[in-house]
């Protein structure tokens, strides 16, 4: 509805049926626009209101009013004593559902004036009504999408998740679209968290397959819904098509970031993403250029102000794995030189997310001390729980260096490995990097034919492992077990893996596979005498 629309209906309404009538219209309005038209159109509702004493209508005028400016810290003494309004026709009411609205909307108001003490009080009495609410309707998901985020910004905690999808269910259903956004990008930090690239994917379907709604739909809410469709294909190590959807998203922020309340937040978390997928295919360069254009991003207050807590401390973790994946893949590294880049991954391990193939190799060349693997094992964080065998594995791996039992430890390496728990959702790649491992250590156990049998599934699906130097590797290595198992052109096929590993610049990776052929000329010789 045209605002001049409204402002025609609210000449005209005279009773509380005309007022609930033009509250639905302007909670539409309101929802999507946050502009000073909107804001006039909300007061001279108000103003009419209160002149005929509908005290239900102006409660609910009222959390439109606040949250027109609820970003604007030079106003909110005055949103104050719209929440006190609020508070006082509530009770006079005694009306559940104005009297859960009014203290929810209260709650967030004293909170950010610093009154830690009025907010709290107000929380538990604004959740003390919603409990109450007999119907699901605007009130109950505006209260409960407030607690669960809440919840989720103080706590971490992600059991609200379904409450969260239900809210932007809802908002879909009813057109509001910004809280939709709004509720998206905190689903999208619980994805992440979790790593639970179903219902990533499944929740931006079923916004990407609607094209109706998406004809609707804003350009900044547009390009989150590609930002959520990115996440959940990079939560499935689908690279190509996360970037895609990445880069849709990027584009659309950059032509609209002067208009757009997201631009700062979602755009340098796509950059982030984007140069983890450059890095993992092997494209240091535009990896390392975009990492510089983040570090430069982020040094603006213009850009961070927008930042929750979080997010200030996620980008620079994000970045941090990114260097080292980088700076590990040097032909001369050492870990002694890049301490305090360990040291500052270390402590985010378990309260930030981490891409899996990042954390995975993190966890394999950081030469974390046998305490701080340990205390990552027995983490319950999602993304360490994801790869405990990994973690497990390497704990091992430590003693199979110390000790003359190097064959027996080798075995149990295995058995580590391949008795770990399937953890839901274990995608394509990282099923082939555990395979991997275990072929390395049947190699180093002389159990070469298992390696055949192990990574020959792989041999004509290379191509969906879309990490450029763990695709060589594992293309090598599957020569390796052919060989072994009667191939005499597997040789010949690793030197082609040697070759793109120089054509690549992957120098660590090349001295490895040229040791391993090494080992295998040995070996036949050794046979052969």
């Amino acid at each position: 509805m045209q605002f001049e629309e409204l402002k025609k209906l609210i000449n005209k309404a005279k009773n509380g049926e005309d007022f609930d009538f033009l509250v639905d219209e302007l909670r539409i309005i309101a929802a999507n626009i946050k502009n000073s038209e909107t804001l006039q159109v909300i007061e001279s509702a108000l103003t009419k209101s209160r002149v005929l004493e509908l005290n239900s209508a102006t409660i609910e005028l009222l959390e439109l009013r606040i949250k027109q400016e609820f970003h604007k810290s030079e106003k909110i003494k005055e949103l104050s004593e719209y929440t006190d309004e609020m508070i006082q026709l509530s009770t006079k009411e005694d009306c559940t559902e104005n009297l859960a609205l009014s203290y929810t909307v209260k709650w967030g108001v004293e909170k950010l004036r610093g009154n830690i003490e009025i907010s709290n009080e107000s929380l538990v009495k604004a959740k003390e009504f919603t409990n109450r609410l007999k119907n699901r309707d605007y009130t109950y998901y505006i209260c409960t999408y407030s607690f669960a985020v809440n919840d989720w910004f103080e706590h971490h905690d992600s059991r609200n998740t379904n409450k969260l999808e239900d809210c932007s269910d809802y908002f879909l259903k009813e057109e509001y679209y910004r809280s939709l956004a709004q509720s998206l990008g905190i689903l999208c930090l619980i994805y992440l968290k979790n790593n639970d690239h179903e219902n990533a994917v499944k929740t931006s379907k079923r916004i990407l397959q609607n094209r109706n709604l998406m004809d609707k739909l804003s350009l900044d809410i547009k390009s989150i819904v590609y930002y959520l469709t990115g996440v959940g294909q990079i939560l499935q190590s689908n690279l190509k098509n996360a970037e895609v959807f990445f880069n849709e998203s990027l584009m659309i922020f950059e032509n609209i970031k002067d208009s757009s309340l997201y631009y700062n937040y979602y755009y340098s978390r796509s950059i982030a993403h984007i140069a983890t997928i450059q890095a993992l295919a092997g494209n240091w360069d535009s990896a390392y250029r975009n990492m510089k254009r983040i570090e430069n991003l982020l040094e603006y207050d213009s850009i961070t102000k927008n930042f929750d807590e979080h997010s200030a401390k996620q980008i620079p973790h994000t970045l941090n794995l990114i260097k080292f994946y980088i700076y590990s893949r040097l032909q001369i590294f050492e870990t002694s030189k890049y301490e305090e880049l360990i040291d500052s991954i270390y402590m985010n391990l378990e309260k930030k997310h981490s891409n899996p193939i990042l954390l995975i190799e993190y966890i394999i060349n950081a030469n974390l001390d046998e305490k701080r693997l340990k205390n990552l094992s027995k983490s319950d964080s999602e993304n360490l729980k994801r790869i405990k065998h990994i973690i497990d594995y390497e704990i091992l791996k430590r003693k199979s260096l110390l000790s003359s039992q190097s064959s027996g430890l080798s075995k149990s390496c295995i058995q580590i490995l391949e008795n770990r728990k399937r953890r839901k959702g274990e995608t394509y790649l990282e099923e082939a990097f555990t395979d991997l491992l275990i072929a390395k250590e049947l190699f180093l156990d002389r159990q070469y034919e298992k390696i055949h049998t192990s990574l020959k599934k792989y041999k004509y699906r290379l191509s969906g492992l879309e990490v450029l130097e763990f695709r060589i590797f594992m293309e090598a290595f599957i020569q390796v077990g052919s060989f072994k198992s009667g191939d005499p052109l597997g040789p010949a096929l690793q030197y082609m893996a040697i070759k793109k590993c120089r054509q690549y610049g992957f120098s660590r990776l090349e001295n490895k596979l040229l040791n391993y052929l090494d080992i295998q000329g040995r070996e036949t010789i050794r046979m052969m005498t």
